[in-house]
């Protein structure tokens, strides 16, 4: 599978949820997306666990809880936090890989960096336009 087209699914996915988002009337709730940066850092964790290996799995729960740290900082002082760190995951996804191991399907990176792109954009679209998060 190429680059490209997990790549794209995960735009796909990433305006579906900034719409469904939007219709739900949760998009400018700061701990809406707080919670998706969790949610998204917590896969890796998933994957490390089904190879039953013990170091990757703490090294996956302290990436996950690092994300998951700026998650907490930026719901409770700064929605730029929550953006950075949706962009920061997304290209770490790219280049986990070659960095730590990885038993996430090759896919995986591309698309999650078309999710994290989308959301974060999104984000940081609306600060930019001084629309204010609860």
């Amino acid at each position: 599978m190429t680059f490209w087209f997990p790549l794209l699914a995960g735009v796909g996915l990433g305006g579906a949820t900034v719409a469904l988002m939007a219709i739900g009337g949760v998009m400018h709730q700061r701990g809406t997306w707080a919670t998706i940066m969790v949610a998204i850092a917590s896969f890796y964790v998933v994957f490390a666990i089904q190879t039953g290996d013990t170091l990757e799995i703490v090294v996956h729960t302290g990436l996950a809880a690092g994300f998951t740290a700026l998650a907490i900082i930026g719901a409770r002082t700064s929605s730029w936090i929550l953006a950075a760190a949706l962009l920061g995951h997304g290209i770490f996804d790219v280049f986990a890989g070659s960095v730590i191991a990885n038993h996430a399907p090759g896919w995986w990176g591309p698309f999650c960096l078309g999710i994290d792109v989308v959301l974060a954009l999104t984000l940081a679209a609306m600060l930019l336009r001084g629309r204010t998060l609860d």
